[in-house]
């Protein structure tokens, strides 16, 4: 187990005053079996005159804010201290369906709501698998994709061998690049490089292509060494029949596991963009600085930060 204290500051620095400020942010993390939310806080500064939470239909955790207070900087910070608790995953203990029984699942799903072997999806996860297997805004059909899919998936290979195999082929082929989630899924496969949201893109191109149900996950990646800066991260989750939604990083070439934290999940990266909105100003776009923190705590930092400390 692992527990974080997580800061995400956003900053728009605009050239002229701004009268008003509408905002959508998803920067509060996922509630799970497996990631435990001890403390969740949002602050915007100017303070908003209207705010509120909600979930959206993926069950992921929204605050819509409008600021009316002139300003010429807009400032989001989101707090949380969390636990995250996961089992190892490999291709061993997933279930071992062939990948085109998978298939054969999902489109079951998508015409009738049921897969046919005997389970009850939720309508939320039928919601999930049915547009987690169709193209998207920034997942498109491709059929460069689907060749990479074609030549890693063998006729009647387990799901969990090939997701395996795929993962660990992008992380080796595609050079990792950090920044934001900009470039076209095209661009990335002829380019070979893109950031962990790029390659979690070309990762549910290849699957979808296939008939298996993938959505966009993003978060965070507790670094590796104190040298490198924590960016915002990003990685692919897949249904299993008989084991859910499992999430593999085409990043870090494997499954997930504890260094992960979840934000929430979509179609792709724009159902789970963290901050979005609509400024009013007669001015061009604002400067925009993201600064994130994923600090790692000990159980004593833990126990003091819940017994009334500030996290």
């Amino acid at each position: 187990m692992r527990h974080y204290l997580l800061t995400h500051r956003t900053t728009h620095t605009h050239p002229g005053t701004v009268e008003s400020s509408y905002g959508r942010a998803l920067l509060l993390p996922r509630h799970t079996a497996e990631q435990v939310v001890h403390h969740a806080q949002l602050d915007v500064s100017p303070a908003p005159r209207e705010r509120r939470r909600f979930e959206d239909l993926s069950g992921n955790r929204m605050a819509f804010f409008h600021v009316t207070e002139p300003h010429t900087v807009l400032e989001v910070t989101a707090r949380s201290v969390v636990s995250v608790d996961r089992p190892h995953v490999d291709a061993v203990t997933l279930p071992q369906l062939a990948w085109d029984q998978v298939t054969a699942l999902v489109r079951a799903v998508r015409t009738t709501g049921r897969p046919g072997d005997g389970g009850r999806p939720s309508p939320r996860e039928v919601l999930h698998i049915a547009t987690g297997s169709l193209p998207s805004a920034r997942v498109p059909l491709s059929e460069r994709a689907q060749a990479l899919a074609l030549d890693t998936f063998a006729p009647g290979q387990s799901l969990a061998a090939a997701l395996t195999l795929l993962a660990s082929r992008i992380a080796r082929a595609f050079e990792h690049r950090s920044g934001t989630v900009s470039h076209p899924l095209e661009d990335v496969l002829t380019n070979g490089r893109g950031t962990s949201g790029d390659l979690a893109h070309v990762m549910i191109a290849a699957l979808r292509s296939l008939g298996v149900a993938a959505l966009y996950v993003s978060g965070y990646l507790a670094r590796s060494s104190p040298h490198s800066a924590d960016v915002p991260h990003a990685w692919v989750a897949v249904w299993f029949p008989g084991a859910g939604w499992v999430h593999a990083d085409p990043t870090t070439g494997g499954f997930i596991d504890n260094r992960h934290v979840i934000l929430g999940w979509g179609r792709d990266h724009l159902d789970v963009t963290p901050l979005r909105g609509i400024a009013y100003s007669d001015g061009s776009g604002p400067a925009i600085d993201v600064e994130v923190d994923l600090r790692t705590l000990g159980s004593e930092d833990l126990a003091a930060i819940l017994h009334g400390g500030e996290p």
